[in-house]
């Protein structure tokens, strides 16, 4: 439920936002800035909490606090851009100790569950307002792959399981600047991504809940 909340409460400040700065991010016609001409770039980074859902819930059901985003994108004058995405998103949970059947013995360990997932995505963004404005609220689709690392440890002995996946992140966000044309600025975002990885503990797919917050930096 606090995943949930916490996305509404970003969708109403990205609308908010957006609202209370519009007259600001109008720009001048008569004098246009490079970012509404051209073709123009944008990078980012943020860290991140994640919120696990479905299979990977049933695997893994503490939130992740170890969730680094990166992308990059190729910003066009009518609002809209593609990108590429990465990171790295690390889960872990420990178990108490018990008996467990491993394979043809009966063995008491403590159980350590891992998952690592470095996505490799396309993305395509839409924003609400020009290339060059102080707010920019947008919304998200990215598809690609990710790399998986599921190992299940009991005690020493590890069950592993790695491969690349499909992987599918629709988002929404805002990037803030401070005033139009500045080139640093913060950035905010929520994510939805669903890794199709399916192995023992984990079953169907690996789909997550991630808000992340850092900095953005446009260019030309």
């Amino acid at each position: 439920m606090k995943p949930i909340i916490a996305l509404f409460a970003l969708m109403a400040l990205t609308t908010t936002a957006w609202a209370q700065y519009k007259n600001d991010n109008t720009g001048d016609d008569a004098f246009p800035s490079p970012y509404q001409q051209y073709v123009t770039f944008n990078i980012s980074a943020r860290y991140g909490v994640a919120f696990p859902f479905g299979g990977q819930q049933g695997y893994i059901n503490k939130i992740s606090p170890t969730n680094l985003a990166i992308d990059g994108e190729w910003l066009f004058p009518k609002r809209f851009s593609i990108g590429l995405k990465t990171g790295y998103q690390y889960s872990q949970q420990r178990l108490d100790r018990q008996v467990y059947q491993y394979g043809d013995q009966a063995i008491s360990a403590v159980q350590t569950r891992t998952l690592s997932i470095i996505p490799a995505m396309v993305s395509l963004s839409y924003y609400f307002a020009d290339n060059a404005a102080a707010l920019r609220p947008y919304v998200q689709f990215a598809g690609g792959g990710a790399f998986v690392n599921y190992t299940n440890y009991f005690g020493t002995l590890a069950d592993p399981k790695n491969g690349f996946k499909g992987a599918i992140a629709p988002a929404i966000g805002l990037k803030y600047y401070g005033k139009r044309d500045r080139g640093l600025g913060a950035e905010i975002q929520a994510q939805y991504q669903n890794v199709f990885f399916n192995y023992d503990l984990l079953k169907n797919s690996a789909p997550s809940l991630m808000l992340s917050a850092g900095i953005s930096y446009r260019f030309y």
